[in-house]
């Protein structure tokens, strides 16, 4: 079978997070298993190339939130050529290939004219792999123009563009409604939350992302005892919907209840600015200096270990995640998460069988969870030991990649699939 991967971002690349590597261990999974494998890409790459198949980086992404041009700039200067340019890189490389399939990875802010003239090949089957809600999002652009800044002057001048833009998008038929004949879901929440808006085909079918027992995993895990410090970490964007500072909320009851005692939280990540201003302001306001520290973001392949250094791993994300590269991470590391279960999170963490739960937003609800880790040590470690066995028993990265075999195999041979 031969596959042709398009995705926004691959690796080596700074830029992409999880669901690149998740991108990257299905495309090499495939490899191994006999197909020929292409990835269509954006130009961005920072290493060497060591693939032992073709990585075309020939993409734009539009806007492209990396540059220092303002996506107005980019806009009006270029954008038609820029799309033009990714279509005939498009059928340049199946011209080359030929592939049976066109898997979609990872699409947003690729070139939506693009993905729709993919979609129409005749003799090629499109497939979808939705970690995320594009489905639900709009051309790039008009959601750029459409969104209203806070500033006055700002407001203004970009009101008074849009009046221009919006237009110009609308003779050229955007937003252009992308069929997605054929579709995958990272977990059910996804998939029935697209269906729900009639934006994917029935036949949409689910399987989660995986993670690579060999990379994540535990070390021998040493007791727990009352008296030793509990070392979290929070990992990855520090952003308003990731719910930290309900997290330092969470902690600041804790202390004036006199109930903060041996524990220490490493935030890792990065992300805007303003926010994280807001959560240093509140580590001084609650008096958490003694038991929160900031660190900066490591690359993927120190996750691992950071993982092993800590007991417990915090996912207070306050917006539906589809399913956490994150929390099956720590869970297969062999942490305790304590987390919410917004979106698709809740079809691997279960209260007080693989790990603990508290309500989205809700300081008060993730305090005495903190506090029943605090005071049942063992506990901790026999959640934590449920939670790597459901990541060993259905979130292995293996059969992720067979089960994605599979769904191929049977669309080429023109077979009904599950």
């Amino acid at each position: 079978m031969r596959i042709l991967l398009i995705t926004a971002y691959y690796p080596p690349c700074d830029y992409g997070w999880g669901y690149m590597r998740v991108c990257e261990q299905v495309a090499d999974g495939l490899h191994h298993l006999g197909h020929e494998i292409a990835i269509l890409t954006s130009v961005y790459r920072h290493g060497e190339e060591f693939k032992p198949y073709p990585v075309y980086r020939s993409l734009h992404i539009d806007p492209d939130w990396v540059l220092r041009k303002p996506a107005a700039w980019q806009f009006f200067v270029g954008r038609k050529s820029r799309e033009r340019q990714d279509s005939v890189h498009l059928h340049r490389v199946i011209d080359e290939m030929k592939p049976d399939v066109i898997f979609i990875w990872h699409a947003h802010g690729l070139s939506r004219a693009m993905l729709q003239e993919a979609e129409g090949l005749a003799g090629v089957k499109t497939v979808y792999y939705f970690a995320n809600y594009l489905p639900e999002m709009p051309d790039e652009y008009v959601e750029y123009w459409r969104d209203v800044p806070q500033s006055l002057p700002i407001r203004l001048l970009k009101g008074a563009l849009a009046k221009i833009a919006l237009p110009i998008l609308a003779r050229e038929g955007k937003p252009i409604r992308l069929q997605y004949p054929h579709s995958i879901s990272v977990s059910h929440y996804v998939r029935q939350r697209l269906l729900a808006q009639n934006l994917i085909a029935p036949d949409a079918v689910v399987i989660p992302n995986g993670v690579d027992l060999t990379i994540f995993k535990t070390t021998v895990p040493h007791p727990i005892a009352n008296g030793d410090v509990l070392k979290c970490v929070v990992a990855g964007r520090v952003a308003e919907e990731k719910g930290i500072h309900t997290l330092l909320i969470a902690f600041g009851l804790l202390r004036q209840q006199r109930q903060l005692k041996q524990i220490h939280l490493n935030i890792i990540g990065d992300g805007p600015e303003a926010y994280k201003a807001k959560l240093i302001q509140m580590i001084t306001e609650y008096d958490l200096h003694d038991f929160v520290s900031f660190q900066e973001p490591v690359s993927i392949q120190q996750m691992p270990e950071v993982y092993n250094q800590h007991d417990i791993l915090f996912l207070p994300s306050e917006w539906h995640e589809p399913l956490s590269c994150t929390m099956l991470e720590g869970m297969a590391s062999g942490l305790l998460v304590i987390g919410t279960t917004t979106g698709g999170s809740g079809e691997a963490l279960f209260d007080e069988k693989t790990g603990l739960v508290s309500d989205a937003g809700d300081p008060q609800s993730l305090a005495d969870k903190i506090v029943t880790a605090l005071n049942n040590p063992h506990q901790v470690q026999t959640l934590a030991q449920a939670g790597r066995q459901e990541v060993n028993d259905r979130f292995n990265i293996q059969g992720s990649i067979e089960r994605i075999e599979a769904y191929l195999l049977a669309l080429v041979n023109g077979e009904g699939v599950d």
